[in-house]
């Protein structure tokens, strides 16, 4: 583990491999290990995987805010203190947003994209919705919001699948309520019309979280993009169906 000074914190990062670089933002409420099945990309490339502000071990300065700007500027921030002019770019759940938001406002950055499980626009009656569903997450512990967390994200509630998603959430939840409202205030519509770099959407077919419907809406808006669909996987598809995952991940980068 690594870490730079960006932009006020310090931004702890693993860093694995070699080749072009492949940057990995993970989703709400987890960790930079939360992409542990995907190390083994790093066969390929030049893997970067953060700790988003105020998750895992990458604080946030109080006198500074958690938003889809604040973490795109981080990895910006990142890149440019690695000397990295360009990176693909492989965003699950809420660092799907944050990747969108990172072409909203250095394109320059991205030289390819993979947008996993993600949504781009909030609409109001639905931000409604989702505000009272998650209200009750304010008064979890750490321990509550991990099991409630990994039940919902899931298809395969198996045992064994349950112990392999439960390490990937933070063992604090400092940065949680103020990501979860900041994801619900996003318009990306205009911007995903504007992307001209490859575009790897994958969807999950069972997903309860982030819908299918919102990533075939999303191949349509991006030019020339790709849609994937993992079929029998949850949320979590990247660790439900790993295998497929990486190898469509790689299909699409090599």
């Amino acid at each position: 583990m690594y870490y730079a000074p960006v932009n006020g914190t310090n931004v702890y990062y693993d860093r694995l491999g070699s080749g072009q670089p492949l940057v990995l933002i993970h989703g709400l409420g987890e960790r930079k290990e939360g992409w542990v099945l995907q190390h083994s990309l790093s066969e390929y490339f030049d893997v970067i995987i953060p700790d988003l502000r105020g998750f895992g071990e990458t604080l946030c300065p109080k006198d500074q805010e958690i938003s889809m700007n604040a973490f795109a500027k981080d990895i910006i921030g990142l890149l440019d203190h690695l000397g990295i002019d360009q990176a693909h770019i492989l965003g699950f759940s809420m660092g799907g947003i944050i990747s969108q938001e990172i072409y909203k406002i250095r394109p320059e950055k991205v030289k390819s994209f993979i947008l996993a499980s993600t949504v781009f626009y909030i609409p109001k009656w639905l931000e409604k919705l989702l505000l009272m569903v998650f209200k009750r997450f304010e008064t979890m512990t750490v321990d509550q919001f991990k099991r409630q967390a990994t039940f919902s994200c899931l298809y395969d509630k198996s045992d064994e699948m349950v112990q392999k998603v439960m390490p990937v959430w933070s063992n604090h939840l400092d940065g949680f309520m103020p990501s979860w409202r900041a994801c619900l205030h996003i318009d990306y519509r205009e911007t995903l019309k504007t992307i001209s770099v490859p575009t790897l959407v994958i969807s999950c077919q069972q997903d309860k979280i982030c819908p299918a419907f919102f990533q075939k809406r999303m191949k349509k808006l991006i030019p020339d993009s790709m849609l994937y669909t993992i079929k029998k996987a949850g949320h979590m598809g990247k660790i439900e169906k790993v295998e497929e995952f990486n190898r469509e991940v790689l299909k699409f980068l090599l």
